[in-house]
């Protein structure tokens, strides 16, 4: 990385202490600073970083970047010998501009990744396929805002040939400004749903939002794109860009990277044929779901694109990891089978998640279903269609968490879930003693799906039916 001074010139910032501190590696979180870091001190909502500049010193940092406005009340003392402070007018645009520079300097390819669900499974999936021919970086579970994503570029070792960056969203004109930082070349649009729409207002608006990622590419940019998603063809017509489509159905475009063939494997799996060309092979995939073979059906078409061989994506999907919340299967107690995805939720992605626990078979599964956020004037009528689905389904119960999500208990009832299989609980404490009476009643090898929108913390009811985290 650079030396401070030359940091200083590129921020405009004041300089305290030496000009010669070198960094390595980044954080906002005084916790994780490691020897060399470059710490920068952002006022968050509950906590404000330049409250822990001292401490971010002690614990090793060489660089400490804070905002001028805070840094009247600093002890230049607590600066170590051969260590520096730079003051900036903001941490945040400090922040994003370093990335933005370090980004030009190390001039990787960069992959963008974003949708309205299986943005970070699919960010997985690409990064272990790229990773059988490159050294690729990646953000860490989900970092991908406007603060995570500089954080991973900033954290990039120097030999990083490809990022893949997922990005997220709340609003119009976010996106476009984290391709700005980053300037992908190559952008994957992993579905257009309902997320963000109290935020947006339609669906138009977050298809507008997700579609700032294919802009930003230029005319030398690839989009990679669902054809089961009819707003990304939609908008793909008009797009002159060159475009790889993937699917399972060529429901509304054939696609260029083409699964056949699913079939469920084991409790836990998926196996499926993947086409490109006349070329085929057979994928191992360890997890269940359709929605999941769409993710690595994005994963393997961004793979050939860089020279990756099916085979070569098939043999490292086999392999693969997800980050932590998303669709892991753990041993629960009383012999019961947890999928813990709790990590957010949107209609789509509840259902395909009810799949996944409806593809037990004869099985006895329990639905654990949260309040689902952003959903603005859809919410009533998102809420009821995942009840319709779990009765449609022949999920065995339901619980239900939280005063929004009565609707998905209406929307079951309506559909014929007897009122004897839905259970209606007011937050998380209430719905673990619902599930563990209904787990003593069921017996051993009962499924459980636990999902919800982030704000509801479901990994409460996950940590209570998995006292030993054990993974299947």
């Amino acid at each position: 990385m650079w030396k401070s001074n030359k940091i200083a010139q590129i921020l405009d910032a004041n300089l305290f202490g030496s000009e010669s501190a070198v960094f390595s590696g980044c954080t906002l979180d005084s916790r994780q600073v490691v020897e060399g870091n470059l710490f920068v001190a952002v006022q968050g909502e509950k906590v404000d970083g330049h409250n822990f500049i001292a401490q971010a010193f002690e614990a090793g940092a060489a660089v400490v970047i804070g905002e001028e406005t805070r840094l009247g009340d600093i002890d230049l003392s607590i600066i170590p010998p051969g260590k520096a402070l730079l003051g900036v007018k903001s941490s945040l645009k400090a922040l994003q501009e370093l990335a933005t520079v370090w980004c030009s300097e190390l001039h990787p390819i960069v992959v963008g990744i974003t949708g309205s669900s299986g943005k970070t499974t699919t960010k997985d999936m690409v990064t272990i396929v790229l990773a059988q021919k490159y050294r690729v970086h990646s953000n860490k579970e989900n970092f991908n805002n406007e603060i995570g994503l500089p954080l991973t570029i900033l954290n990039s070792p120097h030999k990083t040939e490809i990022m893949v960056l997922e990005m997220g969203m709340r609003g119009l004109g976010q996106i476009k400004e984290l391709c700005g930082i980053c300037k992908p070349s190559l952008g994957v649009i992993t579905n257009i749903g309902t997320t963000h729409m109290e935020l947006l207002g339609s669906h138009e608006n977050i298809a507008r939002a997700k579609w700032e990622l294919i802009d930003s590419l230029g005319e030398n940019g690839v989009a990679v794109l669902n054809s089961e998603d009819l707003l990304s063809i939609q908008l793909a017509n008009s797009t002159a860009i060159n475009k790889i489509f993937y699917g399972t159905t060529g429901r509304y475009v054939k696609p260029d990277v083409e699964g056949s063939n699913l079939q469920i494997s084991g409790e836990l799996g998926t196996t499926f044929e993947v086409c490109f060309q006349g070329n085929k092979e057979a994928v191992e995939l360890p997890l269940p779901g359709e929605h999941n073979v769409l993710d690595a059906l994005a994963a393997l078409s961004v793979g050939i694109h860089y020279g990756i061989s099916l085979k070569s994506g098939a043999q490292a999907l086999k392999d693969l990891k997800l980050s932590k919340m998303r669709l892991n299967i753990f041993e629960g107690i009383l012999g019961s089978i947890i999928i813990d995805d709790v990590y957010n939720a949107n209609p789509d992605s509840m259902k395909a998640s009810l799949n996944v626990l409806a593809q037990r078979g004869e099985q006895q599964s329990v639905a654990v279903l949260g309040e689902m956020y952003e959903l603005g004037e859809l919410s009533i009528s998102g809420h009821r269609e995942v009840g319709e689905t779990v009765a449609h389904l022949g999920i065995d119960t339901l619980v239900t968490v939280g005063e929004m999500a009565e609707g998905i208990a209406q929307g079951a009832r309506d559909a014929g879930l007897s009122e004897q299989r839905i259970h209606i609980c007011s937050n998380c404490t209430q719905a673990v003693q619902e599930v563990m009476t209904i787990l003593q009643r069921k017996g051993a090898k009962t499924w459980v799906l636990i999902k919800g929108s982030r704000g509801m913390k479901m990994e409460q009811i996950t940590q209570k039916l998995v006292p030993t985290k054990n993974k299947l």
